[in-house]
């Protein structure tokens, strides 16, 4: 990292300098190549610019403010790349207290997301807040909802949380209402009519998943003579990961075949742990 700029104190040195002006160059291993970021500011309020070297569009834009009551960021933009799909969108953040230590800060935002797919363009919001985020016990109420489209998948999300315990070991914890719904093709081959993972009661935390789940899929395969899919999972997590934890799964269905319009029928149950 390389750090250059100037800033003024005041005459009486008794908090931060009035006005400055920063540039830092940056390497990050997502980037190709270099990052260029610039900071200004003058008296209480100022901007954030984060440009890859080489670009005039800025991935960070923040306008930020700071006063005794509170810090804020407003109207901030953003844009990255994921798996070769753009993305962008805005922030805002608000800390009130935030002299007051983080007991007592008061913390909420929104950020929104904008993706590009076959199916035109999808926004989500993630709205934040008002909360608290404490080394001790956090409450954070989060929502994420809106659709994401990527190539010719569409995700739809209502999303209602909660984040509470101490931030070195948060858990999220879903509340009624809480869907995850998806359409579109994967692949050539494989056509979702519809997806549907209700999440309410779920909870993550860093030992795993933990809760209930009933899901839904629905598919059809128009190259090939599995024609159409239904299928119903039920699924018990306890403090599920990939290496440890409780899986258990049970689900049932029904397929249709071509040309014959044959039927098959399945249902099967396991688990792990």
């Amino acid at each position: 990292m390389k750090l250059v700029g100037e800033f003024h104190m005041p005459l009486v040195p008794d908090g931060l300098p009035v006005d400055g002006h920063l540039i830092a160059t940056l390497a990050f291993p997502q980037t190709a190549g270099l990052v260029d970021a610039e900071l200004e500011w003058q008296k209480n309020r100022g901007q954030l610019l984060v440009t890859p070297r080489g670009d005039v569009q800025p991935m960070l834009d923040l306008p930020w403010e700071i006063t005794p009551e509170r810090i804020a960021i407003s109207d901030g933009r953003w844009s990255t790349e994921y798996a070769g799909y753009p993305l962008s969108g805005r922030v805002a953040l608000s800390v009130g207290n935030w002299q007051q230590g983080t007991e007592q800060m008061r913390v909420s935002g929104r950020l929104n997301v904008l993706t590009h797919g076959e199916g035109g363009k999808g926004n989500a919001v993630l709205t934040i807040g008002p909360g608290k985020l404490s080394m001790d016990n956090s409450d954070m109420p989060l929502q994420l909802t809106g659709e994401a489209k990527l190539g010719d998948l569409i995700v739809y999300a209502v999303l209602p949380a909660n984040l509470t315990g101490p931030l070195t070991a948060p858990a999220l914890t879903f509340h009624p209402g809480a869907l995850l719904r998806s359409r579109g093709r994967v692949i050539d081959s494989l056509n979702i009519d519809e997806v549907r993972l209700p999440l309410a009661g779920v909870k993550v935390t860093q030992q795993g998943v933990d809760g209930p789940s009933a899901g839904y899929f629905g598919a059809r395969a128009p190259n090939s003579k599995w024609a159409t899919s239904r299928c119903i999972l039920t699924v018990q997590a306890d403090n599920f990961m990939p290496d440890s934890g409780r899986w258990q799964w049970r689900y049932w269905g029904e397929g249709r075949f071509t040309p014959d319009a044959g039927e098959v029928g399945r249902q099967r149950g396991g688990g792990r742990g």
